[in-house]
């Protein structure tokens, strides 16, 4: 998964969300012998760089991009699965909902939030859709978006927690970010 991620194979985020599973369900998987690791492992094997070894070590903000509907958190991979209760049965986990998880009705359904991010048009300052007046759903379905991040920002809109305004604000502050990053920094050779 990490030699794909860096060869653009696969998108960082989706890599990083398998790779994090992978490690919450026994270690991220040896392609040779097909063993699970524990990260210290698969990186002095090179499996790993410093920096993603680190990040799957050490949960962030980054990589929590599971939500648990009883405390409305976005949690690591591992964090929700140790929320989770292993049925008798079958051996699976399953996470226990609470009454409020459970009543919780959206502010909008899918099919009113969709409609009305293909209704709602921006004028964007940047990037590829300089210039253009395209809709939101145009704007987060884009290069610009994950997956992850699109379902986040329809899940705060669907929650009623964030108005559209707020959402246009977003995407094209994201928009900018992304960018401002693909630009080049300019460096001269010279006399000081």
């Amino acid at each position: 998964l990490f030699e794909a991620i860096n060869k653009n194979f696969l998108h960082k985020d989706h890599g990083i969300r398998l790779l994090e599973a992978q490690l919450a369900s026994g270690g991220i998987i040896d392609p040779v012998s097909s063993h699970r690791l524990p990260t210290d492992v698969a990186y002095k094997r090179g499996m790993l760089d410093e920096e993603m070894s680190r990040m799957l070590s050490t949960p962030s903000a980054d990589n929590k991009g599971f939500y648990d509907p009883n405390s409305e958190e976005n949690l690591s991979y591992q964090e929700l699965k140790d929320r989770c209760q292993t049925d008798g049965t079958t051996g699976l986990f399953l996470l226990p909902l609470s009454e409020k998880a459970i009543a919780f009705k959206p502010a909008y359904d899918e099919e009113q939030t969709k409609d009305t991010f293909k209704k709602t048009t921006v004028s964007v300052p940047a990037g590829t859709f300089s210039g253009k007046t395209v809709t939101i759903w145009e704007m987060i379905n884009s290069e610009y978006f994950t997956d992850e991040q699109r379902r986040e920002l329809i899940r705060q809109y669907r929650s009623g927690k964030v108005t559209v305004e707020k959402i246009i604000r977003i995407v094209i502050t994201v928009i900018e970010e992304k960018e401002g990053e693909k630009k080049p920094q300019l460096t001269f050779d010279g006399l000081r």
